[in-house]
């Protein structure tokens, strides 16, 4: 893995089809979790559509590119009453987010606790859950960061805000004397904000994870349950009161003995509703709204002032503005897109491509910043698409989170469905019931696959270790790898029971050589692939693909991947690209990829022909110019340059490396003879340079010498001359008076 293919990786992003988006809510019948690439690479929305511009290159495709914060109308149908309303939340059931979800959408809709905000985000996207509902920020204790930095990396609108007024209660096992309570359990910034009230009761506060968690502590603990056992050292529920909210202690069975204690009554707390879709198109002159938009700037002096004055000169009024660090990922894409922008204009100018600019460059400052602002208008208001638009023109990166109502009112389909929901469920008593405790995604962390491996080299033993501790593996090698399975938890089998290899598999991955592919392919008993998942690892995807669908029976899953690891690389932020060529059972498919996005894999899921045009040509120069760079030209040396080390790393990756997956990658990439000749030309042109120097270093020598040579003689004429107007005039004509020649060493 090198930095080459990572930038390339970057770009790849742009060639895959962002995910639909369903405003009709989660299907119960199927587990459907696809990948967005904003999600899995972490980039910023919209920035795929303009690294699609920039590679294709045409106007056209640039004019027809959807740009951030454009407003997409879908027509919708009418909101069905027996359909269920999913809102995710972070926390245990009963927190204070679940309470202001009930405040905003009322008591019918299914609240569905998750255990962090990224697991709230990841279920809107997958479409297990309809919306959810995250804190922004809080008047005491300031923004919430992590959701400010998940907006950017996740394809989620904001539909709706909800001002939450917070009021923490005193919550107890029933009967219990207030005299007796001598700890209160709840998060630390919840005891820190009824500091006064804690004080003046002689109540020693212990810090949880959660507020109403710690409610369900005490509560686990009087039924003995062993979750109440984590309450902190001395509390039980004989003297301990939780600090939660008051449906944490209708939730978990116990007694709210006071509420209000918190020592500022100005404790309010911020909620954004996200959801796939927005509601901009639902807005009217009479419903108040915000927009909300974050933006880049160029470092440069005044730059803030310009952005804002967008705005103000307008007469349109903000809210709020906030600055975020800029994440690594939205960092590497403007580098990745002001590169492009310099090559295309340097090749039309006829120039190098040389920078104008180097505010990306290796120059570019350590801290760069986005700003988050909020302003009283509507996207779709004159003045506001006219400061967008001016605001596009100034900014490096411009994306709209949502144009959406203000003050907690509600519009469009969420409004419809909320509405369905109070009018079915009118007069009906309201239980527990309406909370998902878990969603079919979960099940895929605890889920065993039977993965075998068809082929069992370097790659596949590597492969295997990776895998190992979450399925139960097999691995058939025509050579006996019966000692290396059994070292990595593996079992083998010959060749000849391949079809007790194939009994009870649940994925098949094919980690033979690309040339060998098809034979191998060929060679298995199809028919009895039916149902199962087939994984191709080849570090090529389209000539992958063709032999898989030819050969494979209809009802053969395909996954098409390429991890871009090898051994001894850890997997921490290792792209591993993939396609999903033929899914039937989504949710296996996504339970073997999830192993990797486990061991926190860029995870980038992509066409085949992406994937070659961008990765196939970086690939193998890589492994070429590592072959080229065999490990007796860059000995190890106790002292060396970054440089000299990255060629060293690169050189010990390929050469592990099988030659006949080289050789693969030569074949099956048609433009390999192309980069072949490239190589020599630029091994040509340096060795030309090269010489060319030593001519001129020679030359420009022998020049030196010669006019140090007429430089003495000329000394030699002139110390001459005036030897000769200073000899004695009386004895011209004497012996002593004869010439003396200067030596040369005069």
């Amino acid at each position: 893995m090198n930095a080459l293919s990572i930038l390339l990786l970057l770009a790849t992003a742009s060639s895959v089809v962002e995910t639909a988006s369903s405003s009709e809510g989660p299907d119960p019948s199927r587990s459907f979790r696809p990948r967005s690439p904003s999600a899995v690479l972490n980039l910023p929305k919209g920035a795929l559509a303009e690294i699609r511009s920039l590679r294709d290159d045409s106007p056209a495709a640039a004019s027809s590119s959807p740009r951030a914060g454009s407003v997409a109308f879908r027509p919708r149908g009418g909101a069905r009453a027996d359909k269920p309303v999913r809102v995710a939340f972070q926390g245990e059931a009963g927190a204070y987010s679940e309470k202001s979800l009930r405040e905003l959408l009322g008591p019918n809709v299914v609240a569905v606790p998750r255990p962090n905000f990224e697991a709230c985000y990841r279920a809107v996207a997958s479409r297990e859950c309809d919306y959810a509902l995250m804190p922004i920020e809080n008047s005491l204790g300031g923004s919430i960061h992590e959701n400010y930095d998940l907006m950017l990396r996740y394809d989620l609108t904001i539909v709706a805000e909800h001002d939450f007024r917070v009021r923490h209660c005193l919550l107890t096992k029933p009967g219990l004397d207030t005299k007796e309570i001598k700890y209160a359990v709840s998060h630390s910034q919840a005891l820190s904000q009824c500091d006064n009230y804690l004080r003046a009761r002689g109540i020693t506060p212990k810090a949880t994870y959660d507020t109403a968690g710690s409610a369900k502590m005490i509560s686990m603990a009087l039924k003995g349950e062993a979750f109440g056992r984590q309450l902190p050292e001395g509390c039980t529920p004989e003297n301990t009161a939780a600090i939660a909210s008051e449906l944490a202690g209708e939730t978990f069975g116990l007694e709210c003995r006071e509420q209000g204690i918190e020592d500022d009554d100005s404790n309010f707390t911020r909620f954004l509703l996200l959801g796939r879709n927005g509601v901009v198109q639902h807005l009217n002159k009479k419903i108040p709204c915000k927009t909300s938009l974050v933006f880049t700037l160029p470092n440069s002096a005044g730059a803030l002032y310009k952005s804002l004055a967008c705005f103000s000169l307008r007469d349109i009024d903000m809210s709020k503005i906030e600055s975020r660090p800029m994440s690594a990922a939205l960092l590497n894409y403007l580098r990745f897109r002001n590169t492009v922008t310099q090559m295309r204009e340097g090749g039309r100018s006829g120039g190098s491509g040389a920078a104008s600019s180097s505010q990306y460059g290796k120059d570019f400052p350590r801290f760069r910043y986005c700003f988050y602002l909020d302003i009283l208008s509507s996207e779709l208001d004159e003045g506001v698409q006219n400061a967008l638009h001016h605001l596009r023109e100034q900014s490096d990166y411009c994306r709209v989170l949502g144009s959406y109502p203000a003050k907690s009112r509600l519009v469009g389909p969420v409004a419809e469905a909320v509405e369905a929901l109070n009018a079915a469920n009118a007069g009906k008593e309201h239980g527990m019931d309406l909370r998902l405790k878990s969603l079919p995604s979960d099940e895929e962390g605890a889920r065993r696959l039977s993965v075998g491996f068809v082929g069992y080299g370097a790659f596949g033993q590597y492969l295997s270790r990776q895998l190992a501790s979450q399925h139960d593996l097999r691995c058939i090698d025509p050579v006996d790898k019966s000692k290396e399975a059994k070292e990595n938890g593996v079992e083998y089998f010959p060749t000849f029971e391949m079809s007790a290899f194939l009994q009870g598999l649940d994925v098949v991955v094919m980690a033979v050589p690309m040339i060998e592919l098809e034979e191998v392919v060929e060679s298995l008993p199809l028919e009895k692939l039916r149902g199962k998942l087939v994984v191709d690892v080849c570090p090529l995807n389209v000539y992958p693909r063709t032999v898989l669908t030819r050969a494979l029976p209809p009802e053969a899953d395909i996954l098409c991947t390429n991890p871009m690891f090898g051994a001894g690389v850890p997997l921490d932020g290792v792209p591993v690209v993939y396609e999903k060529v033929r899914i039937g059972d989504a949710r296996r498919a996504d339970c073997f990829l999830s192993t990797f996005e486990r061991a926190r894999c860029q995870m980038v899921e992509m066409a085949g022909e992406d994937h070659d045009a961008y990765v196939a040509d970086g690939e193998f120069v890589a492994h070429l110019t590592g072959r080229l760079l065999d490990r007796d030209l860059l000995p190890a040396s106790p002292v060396c340059s970054r440089e000299y080390a990255a060629l060293r790393e690169v050189a010990d990756m390929t050469t592990n490396d099988t030659f006949d997956m080289f050789y693969g990658m030569f074949k099956h990439n048609d433009r390999a003879k192309e980069l072949l000749n490239a190589m020599r030309d630029n091994l040509a042109s340096v060795e030309r340079k090269l010489a060319a120097k030593e001519a001129y270093l020679a030359a420009s020598a022998e020049m030196k010498n010669t006019d140090r040579q007429k430089l003495l003689a000329e000394c030699r004429m002139l110390l001459m001359e005036m030897a000769k107007s200073t000899a004695p005039n009386s004895a011209p004509n004497g012996p002593d008076s004869a010439e003396v020649p200067l030596s040369k060493d005069k």
